[in-house]
């Protein structure tokens, strides 16, 4: 294979700004209106990662967390999330408590959230997190070796934890709002992919700009042209302040614009939240009234 630099250059994101401002202004604004429904809000519950990455969780507030959410589900009849998502040292506390369900367990690693550490030491936390029960892993790519162009030695360190996680699915999150333009996205989303990410995902919500439109299309971008040069599909996370039903139904509309309903199942489509839940159930109400 040739090196990733190689690779990069046979895929195109020039005028990729013009295109996507006028896509969401137009385009993806009109079919927003349609697709907010009861329907897309039941499904947007089935792709959470329901989330708690807070300084002050403890194996206790943990486990709460978890029961919490199975009595929400069953009091307001909603689907099953796609995971719960802790710190790797909660893996087990959450595989635990999400017994009899298909809700995965699904925890930060890597030196989260700015992976800023040895190889070796992102390597044991991954090793460490999948023997105490994880089944879906998220690391932090190294966003200053994207800036600085060093795309081989992000590829090679990728390809490592890769071969780590080679019985669970990974997440790369490229923190977008921290790659500063659409280029340094575009590059990344494959740079991942090719080192075997099974989903790219934007943000680890703990700096200023996190998910945003703009990111995520160009995310779908980079899928949607990986998926035409290799036949292969990988999946798109959002995450970072999607606390509003309208937002979640925004990317999910996006996805469907730029990459089509196939990616439209948990399997491949991905929220990263704490709080989006309880705005959803107020929309679903809402929405039932009306009805």
């Amino acid at each position: 294979m040739d090196g990733i630099s190689e690779i990069l250059a046979t895929y195109n994101c020039v005028s990729l700004d013009e295109k996507i401002q006028f896509e969401l202004d137009g385009v993806v604004e009109k079919e927003i209106k349609q697709a907010y429904c009861i329907e897309n809000l039941e499904f947007c519950v089935s792709c959470m990662d329901y989330t708690t990455l807070k300084v002050s969780d403890t194996e206790e507030s943990v486990k709460n967390f978890t029961a919490d959410l199975l009595k929400k589900l069953k009091k307001f009849n909603l689907r099953d999330v796609a995971a719960v998502c802790v710190f790797s040292n909660y893996a087990g506390i959450v595989r635990e408590g999400l017994k009899g369900t298909e809700i995965q367990t699904a925890v930060v690693a890597g030196n989260f959230p700015n992976s800023q550490t040895f190889t070796e030491i992102k390597l044991a936390e991954c090793k460490m997190a999948i023997g105490a029960g994880a089944q879906e892993v998220d690391v932090v790519i190294s966003v200053g070796d994207i800036l600085e162009k060093n795309y081989e030695k992000v590829y090679r360190e990728l390809k490592a934890i890769r071969k780590v996680c080679e019985n669970v699915r990974l997440k790369v999150i490229l923190e977008t709002g921290e790659l500063k333009d659409l280029e340094s996205i575009f590059n990344a989303s494959l740079i991942a992919a090719y080192a075997g990410a099974d989903f790219i995902k934007t943000s680890t919500g703990k700096v200023p700009v996190n998910a945003t439109p703009e990111s995520v299309y160009v995310m779908c971008e980079a899928i949607r042209q990986y998926y035409a040069q290799t036949g292969k599909r990988i999946g798109l996370k959002v995450a970072g302040g999607v606390s509003k039903a309208q937002n979640a139904i925004r990317y999910l509309t996006i996805v469907n614009h730029v990459l089509g309903c196939e990616w439209l199942t948990p399997y491949y489509f991905r929220i990263g939240a704490s709080q989006l839940m309880d705005d959803i159930v107020k929309e679903i109400k809402a929405l039932q009234m009306i009805k």
